[in-house]
């Protein structure tokens, strides 16, 4: 069985060679495949992390690797991201249970969005905080949602999905904040990496307060002024 550590290993390596030849080496992005019990052969890319950091999973399936990397090193160090590219709810389960532990699952776009709910749905314990950007969840699994912290993330000019449904997701999903910061438009982890790893390292510091105003993108900035967010 592939475990976090054999998973995540390519980080610890590109921190070895990032130490001996200097800053050139920081965007590396290492890709290793990870044999499941299933059968099937996953491809993941990762970028430098600690060893002690939790893992964070990335599922955006309309992207690559390199769309992430900006937004990836501004996050807060408490989490190491991989990006996994997987085709089903199935296969991102079995990859978090070769992992062995809880993880965050940060997914962007509707598909996405739907794969990390249905995981919740059936094995909420695999799953420990969610991200959904310019995603949607169900309304018949928001009842299994309840328990997970989530942060529902979109530009507040964001085309894919409205403002309106989003206010809609929050009331509804008990244990979630609500993200919209001004001046963005769809993709924002990779269209304002700045804003939005803001928005995420607000979110992970434990800050529960609604707020749309990101203007500090260093990852331990934590906004918690009150926005007319319902204006």
């Amino acid at each position: 069985m592939v475990r976090k550590n054999d998973i995540l290993s390519a980080r610890y390596q590109i921190d070895k060679v990032a130490t001996q030849v200097g800053n050139e080496s920081v965007n590396r992005i290492e890709k290793i495949g990870v044999r499941l019990q299933s059968g099937s052969t996953l491809q993941i890319h990762a970028w430098s992390g600690s060893e002690s950091a939790q893992p964070a999973i990335i599922v955006a399936p309309d992207s690559s690797p390199a769309d992430w990397t900006d937004f990836v090193f501004q996050l807060t160090k408490s989490h190491s991201a991989i990006f996994v590219e997987v085709s089903s709810a199935y296969d991102l389960l079995m990859l978090i249970w070769e992992v062995g532990e809880p993880t965050l699952l940060l997914g962007e776009g509707l598909m996405a969005a739907d794969w990390i709910t249905e995981i919740v749905d059936i094995a909420p314990g695999a799953v420990n905080t969610t991200i959904i950007c310019d995603g949607d969840i169900p309304t018949h699994r928001i009842k299994s949602m309840h328990a997970v912290p989530t942060l529902i993330l979109r530009g507040r000019q964001s085309t894919i999905q409205s403002h309106q449904r989003a206010v809609q997701i929050h009331e509804q999903l008990r244990n979630s904040t609500l993200a919209e910061p001004e001046d963005c438009g769809n993709a924002l982890a990779r269209s304002d990496p700045e804003v939005a790893s803001a928005a995420v390292n607000w979110f992970l510091s434990g800050t529960n307060i609604i707020s749309n105003d990101f203007p500090n993108p260093n990852p331990a900035h934590t906004d918690t002024r009150n926005s007319n967010f319902y204006a």
